[in-house]
């Protein structure tokens, strides 16, 4: 789950650090005028986070650009070789060494001690690394679409199966359960409860065992749910739509007051209603549902399945794997999602920017290729194309990881929220798996 090693600052010995940096909101800035910033006049570096811009360089260009700009807080002081970005897994408000100058999406960029090197890290929990010079972390996927995106009136169809309110409900009762994979009882209600869910679908539900480390030592066994659908045309091509069903609270090893409402009942019932969208159009190829579960201990769910499909040799027939993981609260009326990959995928990243952009015009997606955390991972790390969706809004949540993670607490915005990612996504598979009308034109009923 590690990610590549990056070099040490663009800086030699010699070079004199910088005087001030400054952060820059772009939220409604134009490339155009994003571009202008990072290549002003006194600039010396630059890191685009989002809706974020830090900029750094001489103490007068960044004054004025103070002066021009919209800056978030005041130009700090620093020496630039003392800057590292830190990735949040698990616990983004927890104490964590340095000064944080900013956070947006899954990073924060923090000011450590002078000379101070990387703090220790849990590859799993969190990943420190340095900033590289002049460095794009997340990028704003409004930037760089074309004015306008239409939607294709053959795909509409689908998107439009996606019910929010059905979504919520699934959500409610998966949250009425205590999911952590260090219990059993509850667990398996859940797990059970998804398989009928699938199975209802015409789905062919399995419940694979896999091992993963028990919270006293030695070894449980815990279950994946598959629903799988065999593709009508092309059965050996596979897409995998996934997320995890388990759930903690602020004590990893509590069995009890779990109930995950957010984090991540909503990515499990988004499978579910996935499924519910694309099923009716009879998909060309294959595709799994999956809820994993051992993600909170270690993404053992899904690090177990793509271990599984490498040793029967079925690993080669996945094509694309889309992840969802916290899709259900927003902070407000602006409706933000963060959809991640590595750079090699970034052809895949911008589909689902196309998609929203042509099918749910009020969501504002964030794109990035420095992933991490979640279960995307174990198939980046396998090197299959893969994305994880997630609301960007997930690190101000103030109930993610304790026992008020209820669907109550979400917010009033949740049903809005999960419905913009959920017809993203079905609007990407949608042409994935080959289901639209267009099947039809083939001789399928």
């Amino acid at each position: 789950m590690l990610l590549p090693a990056l070099g040490l600052l663009l800086a030699s010995a010699s070079a004199a650090p910088l005087d001030r940096a400054l952060v820059v909101d772009i939220r409604h800035a134009t490339a155009a005028e994003v571009d202008a910033l990072k290549q002003r006049p006194g600039v010396h570096w630059w890191l685009e986070m989002g809706a974020r811009l830090v900029v750094g360089g001489e103490a007068s260009a960044i004054s004025e650009l103070s002066e021009h700009s919209k800056p978030l807080g005041e130009a700090v002081a620093l020496d630039r070789r003392d800057l590292a970005l830190r990735a949040v897994g698990c616990n983004p408000g927890e104490a964590a060494p340095g000064r944080l100058l900013v956070q947006s999406g899954r990073w924060q960029l923090r000011q450590l001690d002078a000379g101070a090197a990387l703090p220790a890290h849990d590859a799993g929990h969190e990943l420190w690394r340095r900033v590289d010079g002049n460095e794009v972390l997340a990028r704003q996927a409004r930037l760089d679409l074309p004015a306008r995106l239409a939607a294709d009136p053959l795909i509409q169809p689908i998107v439009d199966r996606i019910d929010a309110a059905r979504w919520f409900a699934d959500l409610t009762q998966l949250a009425s359960w205590d999911r952590s994979s260090y219990g059993t009882t509850s667990l398996n209600a859940a797990r059970d409860w998804i398989g009928s869910r699938l199975q209802a679908l015409g789905l062919t539900v399995t419940t694979p065992d896999f091992s993963m480390p028990g919270s006293g030592g030695g070894t449980i066994t815990r279950q994946n749910v598959i629903g799988r659908w065999t593709g009508t045309e092309l059965p050996d091509e596979w897409i995998i739509v996934g997320g995890h069903y388990d759930s903690r609270n602020s004590s990893l090893g509590s069995v009890t007051n779990a109930p995950g409402a957010e984090d991540n009942a909503s990515g499990c019932a988004g499978v579910i209603e996935l499924a519910r969208a694309l099923l009716p159009f009879k998909p060309r190829r294959s595709v799994l549902f999956m809820c994993y579960a051992g993600e909170e201990q270690g993404l053992y769910g899904s690090t177990r399945h793509v271990q599984a499909l490498q040793g029967n040799g079925d690993f080669a027939k996945v094509r694309s794997v889309v992840i969802m993981d916290m899709i259900g609260y927003s902070a407000d009326n602006q409706l933000d999602a963060l959809y991640e990959s590595k750079a090699t995928y970034q052809s895949f990243l911008n589909r689902f920017a196309a998609a929203a952009a042509a099918y749910v015009p009020g969501l504002n997606l964030t794109l990035s290729t420095n992933p991490f955390g979640s279960d995307h991972m174990p198939y980046l790390n396998a090197n299959k194309e893969t994305v994880l969706a997630i609301d960007t809004d997930y690190a101000d949540y103030p109930h993610y990881h304790r026992n008020t993670d209820t669907p109550a607490n979400m917010g009033v915005n949740a049903q809005a929220m999960g419905a913009a990612i959920l017809k993203t996504n079905a609007a990407v598979l949608a042409e994935l798996v080959g289901a639209s009308d267009r099947i039809f034109g083939a001789g399928q009923e």
